[in-house]
């Protein structure tokens, strides 16, 4: 999903995810936006892994490491695409 250079990065408040870490995203990434939700409906996801959406799309890793590590470089093409599409 194309967002016009906006990455939306969607976290549950009860996922493993919700780590000031995938908030500093914001920082680093003037174009991300990290939401917190009490609730994305993906429970049974959320109870076995770290997990987030990206620009509606799910992201997981078996670790929070790895998933901002996941997260970080999807957010980089997500930006590097719009930037290449103007």
């Amino acid at each position: 999903m194309n967002m016009g250079g906006f990455v939306l990065i969607e976290v549950c408040d009860a996922n493993p995810a919700c780590v000031p870490d995938l908030f500093a995203l914001e920082t680093e990434y003037p174009a991300v936006s990290v939401l917190e939700t009490s609730c994305l409906s993906e429970c049974e996801l959320c109870a076995l892994q770290a997990y987030v959406f990206v620009n509606g799309d799910i992201v997981t890793a078996d670790d929070v490491p790895s998933l901002l590590a996941r997260v970080r470089a999807s957010a980089e093409e997500a930006i590097r695409l719009y930037d290449t599409e103007i």
